[in-house]
């Protein structure tokens, strides 16, 4: 039997409370998200230390393993999940629905990081509103789960040399794949196994070496120095971090060396050991899972439940709601399930085989059902059942189909060149939703938001991520490929989510553009419909919605003045006055009550059809495009 140390029940505190902060919005707490980082280097070294503790008493079993793992995460898990259902029903709207029925089925098959990860992106919905967006973390250590005991078996007879240098062989390429990842692909690498597997593996070796060691044989100087510089490490990360900071590269080293000095150093007898064996944080650890798993379906409820978003102050409430919550759920299910003298293996498959058959069942039934949007009149479903997903797709559809394409000489239609980020994949849609397409032949060229839509020979780390100049250098200066399509181009547009840094060298760059270029220039303006809220579009009568207008933010204001005094006038396309005219406000819904924009940025279908029309009599684009 494995001793029970109070410190790792203190320390589970520490990463389960600046997780919880962290979502409340407060900045000291900016980094509170690495309290999940913490979280895998207790499992890891947790899980270690059972498995060699039974493996050196001749009792350890996979059956067993697996069963007391069940036992652990699920019964909670399954009670969060079904309690979330009643409250996704009269608080969600269809394509949330629709989207928290797949997370349902994902977390009850262990794959919600998967889903999630596939979910992400710059065209994803708001992750404050998925209530079970938390469960990656947990899919993340049930897949580590189903394969380390397997291996630690097939290295056991190898011996303890192998096994450590195996293991941190396979953690050392971890990190560099996370590393790299953080940077290039920050998604998957934020929530797939492979770059996250380090950090479980560097609780593996923690337990590895106190299972081969006296148990804490370091000189107690060393150990309150060790544990000291553990819980500072821990608080400098929770501080000096923030949603930039790229994640989980080598920055992560810093939140998980902290964690493994405290498991390693802070015994009973340091100041840090007695800090985090206190009752009060012992007390918050033992209900930290339960506490983890409720706290952000509140928070995501919170915020559907209300058109205006919870004040901090609710949120910190909240916090209180959720130790609550988990304090019950850890004395009526964690508790009880735990033990075989009160659940046998057989009632608890049976009662776990039944809550995971009934949540998938729900989840295949909402999510085919397309979040019951059928609830809905003929008039709103179209409103109520917006999918961010499906939108986003439609966003970039058009776009890639025409990504880098040559130009066809032997077509009678203007070659024209796009070139931009989603704004300019807007810009497609618009074109091929009107007239335009029968006199337009499409090439799209793609420059991230994180670039600039520039062509300067200017140092532009001030604007631009070390990570992203490289690629971007190459893109706007030394593809010969765009040089080619400009030359060729009898149009050029440039359409971005223009911001101020990058108006000031708009003029710069279209001197150099038409260095290379044969045809002439457009810039389109931005575009802004301001803040969406459909709960409160719903309520506006659909004979009414037509008539409705948005109030725009004062930056899209300023910046869209801004570009109208420095790019010249028979070069500059200004959206937001074809679009609304002067006033501040602009419209949501073209003349059949459908929705031009679903996130205030970017066109649906209908919206492109609407804005394609407005373009088509558009003197600049008309001219461009006969000739």
């Amino acid at each position: 039997m494995l001793p029970y140390r109070r410190e790792i029940d203190g320390l589970r505190a520490l990463a389960v409370l600046p997780v919880m902060l962290f979502h409340t919005g407060i900045e000291t707490f900016r980094g509170g998200y690495v309290g999940v980082d913490v979280f895998f280097v207790i499992s890891g070294y947790l899980i270690t230390s059972i498995i060699l503790t039974e493996k050196q008493q001749g009792t350890f079993t996979l059956a067993g393993f697996y069963e007391r793992r069940a036992r652990r995460i699920l019964p909670a898990l399954f009670v969060v999940m079904l309690a979330c259902l009643p409250f996704a029903w009269f608080w969600m709207l269809p394509g949330d629905l629709a989207a928290f029925s797949a997370s349902l089925v994902a977390a009850a098959t262990f794959t919600s990081n998967v889903l999630f990860w596939r979910e992400s992106g710059y065209f994803a919905s708001a992750p404050e509103l998925k209530p079970l967006l938390h469960t990656w973390s947990l899919a993340v250590e049930e897949q580590y789960y189903l394969f380390f005991p397997v291996l630690l078996l097939l290295l056991w007879r190898l011996g303890p040399r192998w096994i450590v240098g195996l293991v941190a062989s396979v953690a050392a390429l971890s990190l560099a794949l996370a590393h790299w990842g953080a940077y290039y692909h920050p998604e998957a690498t934020f929530y797939l196994l492979p770059t996250r597997v380090w950090e479980l593996f560097l609780g593996v070796l923690t337990a590895l070496y106190l299972f081969r060691t006296e148990p804490f044989s370091v000189p107690p100087r060393v150990q309150q120095f060790g544990s000291l510089l553990g819980l500072a490490l821990l608080g400098y990360t929770v501080y000096a971090f923030d949603t930039h900071t790229p994640f989980p590269s080598a920055y992560a080293l810093i939140p998980t060396l902290g964690t493994a000095c405290l498991i390693l150093c802070a015994t009973p007898q340091t100041l840090v050991g007695k800090f985090l064996g206190s009752r009060a944080l012992v007390g918050i650890g033992l209900i930290s899972y339960s506490a983890y798993l409720w706290h952000q379906p509140l928070f995501a409820f919170a915020r559907h439940q209300s058109m205006r978003a919870p004040s901090t102050l609710q949120l910190l409430g909240l916090i209180l709601v959720a130790l609550c919550l988990a304090a019950i759920t850890w004395k009526y299910i964690e508790i009880p399930c735990r033990h075989r003298q009160r659940l046998s293996r057989s009632a608890l498959i049976s009662i776990l085989g039944a809550g995971a058959l009934l949540i998938v069942g729900v989840g295949l039934t909402g999510y085919t059902a397309k979040g019951f949007v059928d609830r809905y009149s003929l008039a709103d479903r179209q409103l109520a059942g917006l999918d961010f997903r499906e939108s986003g797709n439609y966003v970039r559809k058009a776009f890639k189909e025409r990504l880098r394409v040559e130009f066809d000489g032997s077509m009678p239609r203007r070659r024209v060149l796009v070139i931009g980020d989603s704004f300019a994949k807007d810009f497609v849609n618009a074109v091929m939703e009107s007239e335009l397409s029968a006199s337009m032949q499409l090439s799209t060229y793609e420059l991230g938001f994180q670039c600039g839509n520039l062509f300067v020979e200017r140092d532009l780390t001030a604007y631009v991520l070390p990570a992203d100049q490289p690629q971007c250098e190459q893109a706007r200066n030394r593809d010969p490929a765009l040089r080619q399509r400009m030359r060729e181009a009898d149009l050029i547009v440039l359409a971005s989510e223009w911001r101020e840094w990058e108006t000031e060298l708009l003029p710069e760059s279209l001197v150099n553009i038409q260095q290379h270029a044969h045809g002439t220039m457009v810039v389109l303006g931005r575009k802004n419909f301001g803040t969406i809220d459909l709960k409160a579009l719903l309520q506006v009568p659909p004979h009414d919605r037509r008539l409705h207008r948005n109030a725009v933010s004062a930056e899209h204001t300023r910046i869209n003045q801004l570009m109208r005094q420095r790019i010249p006038r028979g070069s500059f396309l200004d959206m937001a006055d074809l679009l609304c005219g002067r006033d501040a406000s602009c419209p949501l819904f073209t003349e059949h009550g459908e929705l031009i924009s679903y996130d205030g940025a970017h066109l649906t279908k209908a919206g492109a059809a609407y804005v394609g029309t407005k373009l088509s009599a558009h003197p600049l684009l008309m001219r461009r495009a006969q000739g």
